[in-house]
Parts: structure tokens; C-alpha cells; sequence
């Protein structure tokens, strides 16, 4: 083997494009990436021609393929929502997959394509234009149609009447013909399941409710899975931005050839554990199985049996959203304990059990209430993953990736566990800083004081630097963490996600 891997991701986005590859590293695997300016730019496409060339340029020195279809097929997430190229151009450029797995059929070939999102806002950043006027009426009529389908309610199927008049038929068409288009190119993805040219495929469902057109084409998906008998090969889930580390990880257990490890879930509350976490469309507790269970493993009963104790932070309540500023007053209530929980994650360490730890409190950062109590009990040296970024989904896919590496090394060693030890460190301080100091603290202080649409790029870069510098500094120096500031940066000039330019020092 090569111990290499090649990654089409989604975007070039540092949690699409750079984290598999540091995941990937913990276990001492070479993810091979296509260069960033090729990977499109929000709305922007990416080059596909340019991809199509990479994949076979590095193709005869990798062990395996992670594809994304939406950049395939799309030119990248974004563009997936917004392309106005027809259902046989895309099936076109998809039939990549096809010429891979003819010339190289002992090479792994997974790929992942998400269910076309729904956003309920008027926000036509990553939509097409016209969501800034028929944005939440677009999401409504999703949401009523399908709930009338499965429930006959009488009230739904008044509201779609109703907003038939009220969004032009030209947008509903436009909008319903390109849903139509994308599901029809995920439907020959399960033919390419069916035929032996993907050995695995993900449909991520990217920002879910209880009902839309989304959740029905997710069923229909579903019911072809089933009736296929595809079940063991096919996977569908909320997530999006962390498929590539899940992926990766999968694809790696089965190139060493290792038994796929076991997790026991630990909750910070049962309420919480139970609750349905924003953007998804089922618990927290059955996300964490679902995530679990697309990599590869699953659960057990005791932390006796387990092989990673899965630490998960949940709300008290419900989630919030730091990023939206919304619930926040139903996390952090008794409906949750995370002193005990802490004190149980104690206790399986001083076991020496491996824990990770995955914060689902909030969607968009860490539980600035949980994470100083972690710290002051748990050194991060200690911990077998952490994560608390985006969706649920994405936090929780990243800290079963980061665990599952960490557990090939102690199942079958390949670094020295000093390596081991400070590539995942790095890993962990590197999401400390993203997804607490950055997402939890600086993005509001700078949102407070700076409105985006008013300042240059160079402006806004300035100031976020500024103001992330100082927290990261302070930060550092409180838990005695070391990690060079190389480079910080906004992958998409806008306070949403920050860029860190990663150096580890020793």
C-alpha cells in the first residue's frame, strides 16, 4: 500500500478540504487534495475540467477514492443549489466515476452527495437569487406539501393552495425542476452502487427539518436502498461537511484491513440526548448512531465492552445556535449535569480508556459553560478527539473520525506514539481554537462591532485577525497550549468561518 488517499471535497473550505487530511494523518495516512484555486468560491463553480485531470494525475498512486458528486457533477456544494446546466451534463461529467473503477477495479471508489438543502431565511448567499424575496415561502410550501402527503392534515394543504398565489409560478419551477434534477442524478448514483463501480455512497442530508421535499426524496432514496438490499453500502443521515472525514477514516479501516471499533455514548443529559438537534430531523442520540454507523461501528451497552467512550455535551432543552444567537436560554439548564459527566469521563480516562468528546449543545460552536469546567479537570493531551462546529452532524462525524485514528494506532501501530500524540493534539487545538475562541467568543464580538456589508474585505480580515489573535493568544497561555498563528484568514470573505493557518510547534 501507499497509504494514500485522494479527496475530491465539496469546497475548499478548511473543514472540507484540510481537516480529513489532518484527521488522516493521526493514523499515519496521506490524504491527497486537488489545489484550493480549483475548488470553486462559494457560488463561483469550481473547475472541473482542471478536477478531472487531478483525479487521474494522482489516481496510479493512491489506494483509494472519496468523491464529491456535488463537485463532480456541480462545481461544489453551493453550486449544486444555484446550476442551471441539465440533468445530462451533470450524469456526464459524474461518469468519472465509471472510467475510474474500469481502470483501477481494486481501488476503493466512495463517494457522497448531498440531498438539495432548504434554508428558511432570505438569505440568497449560497441560493439562488430570487430566495432574498421567496426565501421562507419557498421553505413553507416544502414543508406543508410533504407534511400533507404523510399526514393528510387539512391545514397544510390550505397553505400550499394558498402559497401557490403567493410565489410566482415561474420561481416554483424553477426551484421544483431543479430539486427534480438533482434527485434524479442521485438516483444513478444507487445504479452505480447496484453495479459494483461505488463500493460505498453517502446521501448526507444537509439542514433537515420533520417535513419537506427534502425529507420526501430522502425516502424515496431510502425505500430504493431497501429494496436494492443496498443497505450495507448506502448511507443516510444529516451531515454534510464532515462526510470526507467519515469517509476517509471508513476507507482507511478497511485498507489495514482492522476490526472497526466500538463506542459507548456518554450524554451530559438524557433530555438533551433525546432532543432533535437544529437542522436535523432526529435526536442527538440517533444522529450519534448514525454517524457511528456510516463509518463503520456501532455501539454497545457498557463502557466495559466499548473501545472509545463517546462523550457527547448536549443541550439541557433544546439546541441553540450561537452563529443565529437563538435558544440560548434552553441549553445550560438542570435538565443536564456536566460536572458528573465530566467526573465519568474522569473516571474511563483514569481506566485508560480512550474518550473523545463531542460538544452538540449548540449548532455553530462550543458550550462556553461546559467547555472551562472540561478543561480544568481533563487536559487535552488526554483526550482521543473534541469538536463542537456547524450542525450536530458535523461535529459529531469529525470526533468519530478523530477517535477511530487514535484506535488504529493502538490497534496497529505505524507512528510512534509521541507522533501520535502531538498530531492529535495539534488536531484538538486546532478545533479549540475554531470552534470555541473563533466561533463561540470572537465571531459575535466582531458582528457587534463591525457590519459586513459596509467594510472591504481587507477591513474585515483586519479586524476579525485582530481580535482573534488576542483571544487565541490568551487562550493558549491560560491551558498551556502551544500552536503557531501561521496564518489566519476568511475562506469565504465573510465572519461566518474562520481560516487558521496550522503550526504546530513542539
Amino acid at each position: 500500500m501507499n497509504r494514500k488517499i485522494a479527496l475530491l471535497p465539496v469546497d475548499g473550505r478548511p473543514v472540507t478540504r484540510e481537516l480529513p487530511k489532518q484527521i488522516a494523518s493521526i493514523g499515519n495516512w496521506e490524504v491527497l487534495l486537488p489545489p484550493k484555486d480549483l475548488l470553486g468560491f462559494l457560488k463561483k463553480p469550481g473547475d472541473i475540467a482542471a478536477l478531472e485531470k487531478w483525479i487521474w494525475q494522482v489516481a496510479p498512486d493512491v489506494d483509494g477514492f472519496v468523491l464529491s458528486v456535488d463537485m463532480l457533477g456541480y462545481g461544489g456544494l453551493v453550486p449544486s443549489r444555484v446550476c442551471t446546466d441539465g440533468e445530462e451534463t451533470i450524469k456526464q461529467r459524474i461518469g468519472i466515476l465509471c472510467s475510474l473503477k474500469e481502470k483501477y477495479p481494486d481501488k476503493v471508489l466512495m463517494a457522497f452527495s448531498s440531498t438539495m438543502r432548504i434554508s428558511n431565511n432570505y438569505v440568497n448567499e449560497e441560493e439562488k437569487e430570487y430566495w432574498s424575496d421567496y426565501g421562507v415561502e419557498l421553505w413553507e410550501y416544502s414543508f406543508h406539501i410533504h407534511r400533507f402527503e404523510k399526514t393528510g392534515c387539512e391545514e397544510s394543504k390550505r397553505n400550499v393552495q394558498d402559497l401557490r398565489n403567493r410565489i410566482p409560478s415561474e420561481v416554483l419551477e424553477d426551484y421544483l425542476s431543479a430539486r427534480l434534477k438533482n434527485y434524479r442524478v442521485n438516483v444513478s448514483l444507487l445504479d452505480m452502487v447496484e453495479d459494483r463501480i461505488l463500493d460505498v455512497l453517502v446521501f448526507p442530508q444537509d439542514d433537515t427539518s420533520e417535513y419537506g421535499l427534502n425529507i420526501g426524496e430522502q425516502e424515496d432514496l431510502s425505500r430504493k436502498v431497501f429494496e436494492r438490499e443496498l443497505f450495507q453500502r448506502v448511507f443516510i443521515y444529516p451531515g454534510a461537511d464532515e462526510v470526507a472525514n467519515t469517509l476517509v477514516a471508513k476507507m482507511i479501516y478497511q485498507l489495514e484491513n482492522v476490526p472497526f471499533p466500538t463506542f459507548f455514548p456518554l450524554y451530559s443529559g438524557e433530555t438533551g440526548a433525546l432532543s432533535t438537534a437544529m437542522y436535523e430531523d432526529r435526536p442527538i442520540c440517533e444522529s450519534v448512531k448514525g454517524q457511528i454507523f456510516a463509518f463503520g461501528g456501532y455501539t454497545v451497552s457498557s463502557p466495559g465492552e466499548a473501545d472509545i467512550v463517546f462523550a457527547v455535551n448536549v443541550p439541557g432543552k433544546r439546541q441553540g445556535d450561537l452563529a443565529l444567537q437563538k435558544y440560548l436560554g434552553e441549553v445550560d439548564t438542570p435538565h443536564r449535569n456536566i460536572g458528573e459527566w465530566i467526573k465519568r469521563i474522569s473516571h474511563y480516562l483514569r481506566q485508560d480508556k480512550l474518550v473523545a468528546v463531542a460538544d452538540t449543545a449548540y449548532a455553530n460552536g462550543v458550550d462556553s459553560r461546559m467547555l472551562p469546567q472540561l478543561l480544568s479537570e481533563i487536559k487535552v493531551s488526554d483526550l482521543a478527539g473534541f469538536a463542537g462546529w456547524n450542525t450536530a452532524g458535523n461535529t459529531l462525524g469529525t470526533v468519530v473520525a478523530q477517535a477511530a485514528m487514535v484506535h488504529l494506532q493502538k490497534q496497529k501501530p505505524s507512528l510512534p506514539k509521541a507522533e501520535v500524540r502531538e498530531r492529535l493534539q495539534a488536531e484538538i487545538t486546532l478545533r479549540l481554537l475554531d470552534d470555541y475562541v473563533y466561533q463561540s467568543v470572537v465571531r459575535k464580538e466582531v458582528r457587534d462591532v463591525v457590519d459586513e456589508s459596509a467594510v472591504s474585505r481587507e477591513e474585515l480580515l483586519s479586524r476579525v485577525s485582530e481580535m482573534f489573535g488576542r483571544e487565541a493568544s490568551d487562550f493558549l497561555e491560560r491551558y498551556h497550549l502551544h500552536f503557531s498563528l501561521e496564518d489566519i484568514y476568511l475562506p469565504w470573505d465573510r465572519t461566518f468561518e474562520i481560516g487558521i493557518g496550522r503550526g504546530a510547534e513542539s
